[in-house]
This record gives structure tokens, sequence and C-alpha cells, in this order.
């Protein structure tokens, strides 16, 4: 920063008399200072010699003026030279910077079993994103998510009795999540006057014995529809279904879980027709005699040849047969469905082709979706029906 200081200005008087005497003196003290003192001392020796002795003899007249500048005042005047200052001022300046930091920490889980809670995990690390983990709240959002699905083909893992209600553990390949269920027995069960009381159970220990003796690979689905499945009411870790409100089915297959849903839907669409196999061989080859429920009433025949689109097929549904007899423990029957209780059913489009030479219809097998065995318990309301 600059600042500029003002002149300042000083008057001194002094006398023309002074001035000269002032002159000579300093013209003497020049004169001593050039020439020396001892030279100057011998110029006026020699100066009196050449001279002489003479004598002069001085005679001094005052002098007067009447003059007003008698006495003379020379006023001289001098500044002092304008001075300009600057002045550099320096501030310092401190900074204070605060910095910051957030850190996200990533938790994954795996979970097992899921319960209608909600859970809150906090992170006790400084500056870190506090995680909110929330769990579904009803078993549609547990079974179903986002998705939109019209059923879901749950996996049975196991199964047991107590009491007048049965506990089903299952697994949802579509999120892989495991749910145990409940369910009054009564829903899950049947009974008939010659095989007696069989449940889901019996079914399942059936089909993993039958699977270790003959090295298959069949599975037991519970089918369960969307409809009214949000009433569904969480106890202690187990859901217990609105039973007489929901819509299932159970069946036995060695398809997986997609194929499973496109046989379920195709029968509940009615985009395909439920064709009842038995091991009963008919005259033409790749065919069985069979029925059918719905074909029944239109031709009104209870027998019909079945002629499958090749040998696998017809070795498919003959493996059913033997199964759903095994479950029944009625290994020898030819056709198992008579009970009532396992309906071996081939799902798929037909093109009629005639009658056989005693009147029965003949249908042929054209766009297959699988065989299958479906569960007809003694209650409950079927999802999809044969």
């Amino acid at each position: 920063m600059a600042q500029t200081h003002n002149t300042q200005q000083n008057t001194v008087q002094i006398t023309r008399r002074e001035v000269l005497k002032t002159a000579i003196v300093a013209g003497l003290v020049a004169a001593i200072a050039h020439f020396g003192l001892d030279k100057l001392l011998s110029y006026v020796g020699y100066q009196q010699q050449k001279e002489g002795l003479k004598q002069y003899t001085a005679t001094q007249t005052p002098y007067t003026s009447t003059s007003e500048l008698e006495q003379e005042t020379i006023t001289i005047t001098y500044r002092k030279p304008q001075v300009t200052k600057t002045v550099t001022e320096t501030e310092t300046v401190k900074e204070t910077v605060t910095k910051t930091v957030t850190k996200t920490e990533t938790v994954k889980e795996t979970v097992t079993k899921t319960a209608a809670e909600t859970r809150t995990e906090t992170s006790t690390t400084p500056s870190s994103t506090t995680t909110m983990v929330q769990y579904p709240r009803t078993l549609e959002e547990i079974l179903f998510g986002n998705s939109d699905l019209e059923f879901v083909p749950l996996r049975i893992l196991d199964a047991k009795i107590d009491g007048d209600n049965a506990y089903l553990l299952v697994e949802n390949p579509y999120t892989k999540v495991e749910v145990e269920i409940e369910i009054p027995v009564k829903y899950v069960s049947r009974s008939h006057i010659e095989i007696g009381n069989i449940n889901i159970t019996d079914i399942l220990s059936a089909v993993r014995k039958y699977n270790s003796n003959n090295k298959s690979n069949y599975s037991v689905y519970f089918i369960l529809g969307r409809s009214n499945i949000n009433n569904a009411i969480e106890l202690n870790g187990k859901w217990k279904l609105p039973a007489p409100n929901i819509y299932y089915n159970i069946i036995v297959s060695d398809k997986d879980w997609k194929e499973v849903y496109d046989i379920v839907e195709a029968l509940k669409k009615g985009k395909a027709l439920a064709l009842m196999p038995t091991l009963n061989d008919c005259p033409y080859s790749d065919c069985v005699w069979g029925g059918s429920n719905q074909l029944k009433n239109k031709y009104n025949y209870d027998s019909i040849i079945i002629v499958y689109q090749n040998g696998q097929q017809v070795n498919e549904a003959k493996n059913f047969i033997k199964l759903a007899s095994y479950i029944l423990g009625k290994p020898d029957d030819k056709n198992p469905t008579n009970y009532g209780i396992l309906h071996v059913d081939t799902v798929a489009t037909v093109e009629y082709k005639g009658k056989y030479e005693n009147g029965a219809p003949i249908f042929a097998v054209k766009n297959y979706k699988g065989t299958i065995i479906l569960f007809v318990p003694g209650n409950g309301n079927p999802y999809a029906s044969d």
C-alpha cells in the first residue's frame, strides 16, 4: 500500500553583508585547500619584498546611504524534496478445508428362509452409508417378487404331518428361496376303499424310493396360484395358507420348473388336452389305449386310442404309469388312474384320425408338452384340472 507525504517549506533570512562575509571566508578556505597554507604565506611575503616596504595608509570613509535598500534582506527559500513512501502490507489468509469422505459398504446376504419382517443393518464405520435390508412382508412378495407369474411351481423338499396339519418345506426355483408352509392335512390327502389313505408324505416318500431303485429323477411340485395367497399368515417362521381360498395342484414330473410351468399353463388355458394312457397296447405302433375326460363327452366313448409321435413319448407315458402304480401300492396295475387318486396325464394337442373297428375314436398327438402325475386330493380348489 503506497502513502504520499506533503512537501514542507522552511524560510531563512540573511543580510547582504553576511552574504559577502560568507563568500570571502569560503574563498579563503578554498584557496588554502587548493594551494596549501605554506604556499599562500610565501606568496604574500614575496609580494611584500617586491613592493618594498611601502607604507599604505588606508582611510576608511564611512558609507552613508539614505537608500531604503541599505540593508537588503535576501530571502532564500528551499523546499524539501517530495518523498513518496510506498508501504506494502501483506495479509496472511489461513483457509480451513474440510474434506468429507463417504464410504459405501455393500452387504451381500444369502437368505434361505424368509420371514415377514423388516430389519435394519447399521454400520458403525465412521462416514459410512447405512444399508437398509428390507425383507418381503407377504407370502406373495416372497414367492412371486416383481414377476407377472400367475402361479409358481414349488418343489417339495420335505413333508411331515403333525396332528391335523401338514408342513411342507418348498423351494421356489424362480427366486431360489425356501419357505415352510402349513396346510390342513385334508387338503393334501385322499382316501380310497381299496387303496386306503394317501397323503403328501406318502407320495414324496414313494417318489424318493422309486428314484433310488430306478435311478430316475422325478420331483414332487406344489403348484400354487397367485390368487388370495396374500392372506397367508406367518407364525413362527411358517406360512399358514388360507386353504379354502387358494388354488393349487400337486404333481409329479421329471421336468424342470419351466417345463412344468408350460404344462400346467397349457392345461389351465385350454391350450392342450389331458390324455390318460394305460399299459394296454393297441393294434398300431407307438400307441396305447387310454381315456380323456375332456374328449369323453364330445365323442361319447369311454376308451380312446392315443397315437404318440414316437416311441420315446410312449415309453415316457408308460414309466409314469408304473410310478403311479408304485405310489399306490399296486405295482402291477395297468391303469392306476382308475382309482381317482393319481391321474397319469399326457398333455398335448391332438388330431382326430377316425374310429377303430370297435368304434373307439383315434387321436394322434401333435404338440406334445409332456406326461405328469396329477394328485387329486379329497378337498380344495384345483388350479388346473384334467
